[in-house]
């Protein structure tokens, strides 16, 4: 069954306000040393150990993680909205898999007009 991920944020913004960023990770964040109770064996560890923010392919927010961590870890952080863009979350587990969500963000300036991440000067 595939794991959940969720990425939350208000998706229209005015240029250089302060956007919450808010994530879902669905895991279990098995520590490893939990005891099966009837046969003994021990679960295997397997938990989330980075995650990363990009914000148009800027790295924004990066974090490592332990087994103290939560099952199903909801992440909180901000960001300044410049530009409209993509921001993608990133989520690596103790085997190397990964796991995204993209979403992207609408940057609106004085005049309603939206903010572009392109540069059209030469």
């Amino acid at each position: 069954m595939e794991k959940i991920r969720r990425l939350k944020f208000k998706e229209v913004a005015k240029k250089g306000e302060i956007i919450k960023i808010k994530t879902l990770a669905e895991h279990d964040m098995e520590s490893g040393v939990r005891r099966d109770p009837d046969t003994g064996v021990i679960y295997p560890r397997l938990i989330i150990q980075k995650v990363t923010a990009k914000y148009n392919g800027k790295l924004v927010f990066r974090a490592n993680w332990f087994s103290g961590v939560s099952p199903n870890p909801i992440l909180t952080f901000y960001i300044k909205a410049e530009k409209s863009g993509l921001i993608e979350i990133e989520w690596k587990d103790d085997y190397s898999t990964s796991t995204y969500k993209r979403a992207y963000i609408k940057v609106l300036d004085e005049n309603n007009e939206e903010v572009l991440p392109v540069d059209y000067t030469l």
